[in-house]
C-alpha cells in the first residue's frame, strides 16, 4: 500500500504539473489566438480536477475530503465551458451554433454550483484503504447524462468536420481524436462503470490521469499547425526536466554554501534554457517564412500556369465560336436571300406577261406582295451586314473613279413615288462645276445614302428633302460631300450623340410617325460610310425644326 501510495502521489504531482507545463507552454507559442487562450483554461481545470481529487483522496478529516469531494465534481461540470468554446474555434464553427453555447455555460455551471452545494453528486466520503472514496447521491445519472452529451457532441462535431477539412487540418483532428477518445474511454471505466455499476471506486486514478493523453495530442495538433514538429516540444520538455531536477536539487541542499551554488546554477540554468528555447522558436518560424514564401512562389507559379491554359482555351474556344458564326451568316444568306430572290424573278415573269394576261385585281396584290418581298429583302441584307460589321468581316469593296450623281439620281427614282404621295417636294442641286469623282463600294454606298434620304421623306409631313453636293478642300485633302436636308420632325439635341450608334432603338417621336421603323438604319448608313474612310454627322434645331446629315468621302 505504501509503493501504491508513493506512486500515487508522484503521478499526480508529475502529471498535474504537466497540464499546467502543456498549457502554458501553448499559450505562449501565440498568446493571441483564441485557440490557445482556450486550452490553457483546459489545462488549468484539469490541474485543478487532478489536485483536488488527489487531497480529497489522502485527506483524513471528513468534511474537507466531502468538500473537495463535491468541488472535483463540479470542476469537471465547469469545465465544459472553456471545452466546448476551444472546439467551436478550432474547427472554425464560430458562427453555427448560436445558442449552444448558452446552454453549455448555463448546464455547466448548474451542475457546479449543485455539486458544490447540495448532496446530489457526492453526499458523503467513505473512508476506506485506497483513501476517501466519493459516495454518488441520487443525481450521478443526470449528471453523468449531461456530461456524456457534451462530450459525445463535442467529439462528434470533430468527426463530422474531419471529412470537410484538407488533409494538413485532418491530421490536426486525428490528433485530438485520438487523445480524446483514449481520456474518454478511461474515465468511462474507470470513473463511471466501475464505481456506479461495479462498486470498484478504488481504480479512479487512471481515468483522472488519462486527462494527460488528451491534453498531449491536442497540445501536438495546435502546435503542428503553427511550427515544424515535435522539435521545439522536445527542447521544452528537456529544458524543463532538467529544471525541476536541479530545483529538487537545491531544496535537498544541507548547508547554506550548497544553497547558494546550486541556486546560482539553477537561476543560470533557466536562463539559458529559456535563451535556448527563444533561438529554436526562432529558427523554426524562420523555417516556417521560408516553406509558406516557397508555397506561395509555387503556388503563383502554379496560378500563372493555369491562368495561361485557361486563356489558351479560350482562345481556341472563341476562335471556334467566331469560325461558327462566319458559317451561321453565311448560311444564313443563302437561305434567306435565294427564295426571296426567287420570289421577285417569279413576280417579274408574270408582269412580263409570260404566264399570260394578269387581271386587274390580281396585279394589284401582287404587286403589293412584290414591295413586300423587296422590303423583307432589304430587312435580310441589313440585318446580314449588322452581323458582318460586328464580327468584323469586310463587306465594303472600293473601287477607284465612282461617280456619285448616277447613284443619287438612282435613290431619288426610286423614293420619287413615295414623296410625291405625301405631297413633298425631292429635289437634288448640284454645282455648276463637274464633281470629282470618289473610290467607294457602289452598291453598298447606294443602302447607305438611301436609308438617310428615306427617313427624310418618311419623317417630313411639310416641304420636303433637299440633296445638295458639293466639293471643298478639308485641310489639305479634297473632299466631297453630300448634304441632305429636310423639313421635317428633327432631332433632340441630346439624342444628336448617340443617333449612330445605337442598334434597334429610335426616338419617341420617331416611333410616333412611323411605327413599323426597325433602328438599324443609322447604324449600317455610319458602319458604312466609316468603311469608305468618310465621315457622317447630323445637325439640327430641335423637334420641328428640321434635320440636315452631312456626309463626306475622300476624293479619288
Amino acid at each position: 500500500m505504501d509503493i501504491f501510495f508513493l506512486i500515487n502521489q508522484v503521478s499526480a504531482i508529475v502529471i498535474s504539473a504537466f497540464c499546467l507545463f502543456l498549457g502554458f507552454w501553448v499559450y505562449f507559442t501565440n498568446t493571441k489566438s483564441r485557440i490557445n487562450q482556450f486550452f490553457l483554461w483546459l489545462s488549468v481545470f484539469l490541474f485543478l480536477w487532478i489536485a483536488v481529487c488527489y487531497l480529497g483522496n489522502i485527506s483524513t478529516d471528513a468534511v474537507v475530503a466531502l468538500f473537495l469531494g463535491k468541488l472535483a465534481y463540479g470542476t469537471v461540470a465547469i469545465f465544459f465551458i472553456p471545452f466546448y468554446f476551444f472546439s467551436i474555434y478550432f474547427l472554425k464553427e464560430q458562427k453555427r451554433f448560436k445558442y449552444l453555447g448558452i446552454f453549455v455555460c448555463a448546464s455547466s455551471l448548474s451542475l457546479f454550483l449543485l455539486s458544490i452545494f447540495t448532496d446530489l453528486m457526492v453526499k458523503n466520503m467513505e473512508f476506506t484503504e485506497a483513501g476517501a472514496i466519493p459516495v454518488l447521491g441520487d443525481g450521478k445519472f443526470a449528471y453523468f447524462a449531461i456530461i456524456l452529451f457534451l462530450a459525445l457532441f463535442i467529439g462528434t462535431r470533430f468527426f463530422v468536420r474531419y471529412f470537410k477539412f484538407p488533409n494538413i487540418e485532418k491530421l490536426k483532428i486525428q490528433y485530438f481524436l485520438i487523445g480524446v477518445s483514449i481520456w474518454i474511454s478511461m474515465n468511462l471505466v474507470f470513473n463511471v462503470i466501475l464505481p456506479v455499476y461495479q462498486k470498484i471506486p478504488e481504480y479512479w486514478q487512471f481515468g483522472n490521469y488519462s486527462a494527460i493523453f488528451f491534453l498531449g495530442f491536442t497540445a501536438y495538433a495546435i502546435i503542428k499547425r503553427d511550427l515544424f514538429g515535435i522539435k521545439i516540444v522536445l527542447t521544452q520538455t528537456l529544458v524543463g526536466i532538467i529544471a525541476i531536477l536541479l530545483l529538487v536539487d537545491v531544496v535537498a541542499s544541507e548547508t547554506l554554501f550548497e544553497y547558494i551554488w546550486k541556486g546560482i546554477l539553477f537561476a543560470l540554468f533557466v536562463f539559458l534554457g529559456w535563451l535556448l528555447i527563444r533561438s529554436v522558436l526562432k529558427e523554426i518560424k524562420y523555417r516556417e517564412k521560408i516553406k509558406e514564401a516557397y508555397e506561395r512562389e509555387v503556388g503563383y507559379r502554379k496560378k500563372i500556369k493555369e491562368a495561361y491554359e485557361i486563356e489558351k482555351k479560350a482562345h481556341k474556344e472563341l476562335q471556334r465560336l467566331n469560325e461558327a458564326k462566319t458559317q451561321f451568316i453565311m448560311a444564313t444568306q443563302h437561305h434567306l436571300r435565294t427564295p426571296l430572290t426567287s420570289m421577285i424573278g417569279y413576280l417579274d415573269l408574270i408582269f412580263g406577261g409570260i404566264y399570260g394576261k394578269v387581271p386587274q385585281k390580281l396585279g394589284e396584290t401582287l404587286k403589293k406582295f412584290e414591295v413586300s418581298t423587296s422590303r423583307l429583302i432589304k430587312v435580310v441584307n441589313e440585318l446580314l451586314d449588322i452581323s458582318q460589321f460586328q464580327l468584323g468581316k469586310k463587306i465594303v469593296i472600293l473601287k477607284d473613279g465612282i461617280d456619285i450623281e448616277p447613284i443619287l439620281r438612282e435613290i431619288m427614282e426610286e423614293l420619287e413615288a413615295e414623296a410625291k404621295t405625301k405631297k413633298i417636294y425631292l429635289e437634288l442641286v448640284k454645282p455648276k462645276k463637274a464633281l470629282p469623282l470618289t473610290k467607294a463600294d457602289p452598291e453598298k454606298l447606294k443602302v447607305a445614302i438611301t436609308n438617310i434620304i428615306d427617313n427624310g421623306v418618311k419623317y417630313t409631313s411639310k416641304g420636303g428633302v433637299t440633296i445638295s453636293l458639293k466639293a471643298q478642300m478639308i485641310g489639305a485633302k479634297a473632299k466631297l460631300q453630300i448634304i441632305i436636308k429636310d423639313t421635317g420632325m428633327g432631332i433632340a439635341k441630346e439624342e444628336l450623340k448617340t443617333l449612330f450608334s445605337r442598334t434597334f432603338e429610335r426616338g419617341e417621336k420617331a416611333k410616333q410617325v412611323y411605327t413599323t421603323g426597325r433602328g438599324i438604319g443609322l447604324y449600317i448608313t455610319y458602319q458604312i460610310i466609316k468603311a469608305h474612310n468618310g465621315k457622317i454627322w447630323a445637325e439640327s434645331e430641335g423637334r420641328n425644326k428640321g434635320t440636315s446629315f452631312y456626309i463626306e468621302l475622300p476624293v479619288d
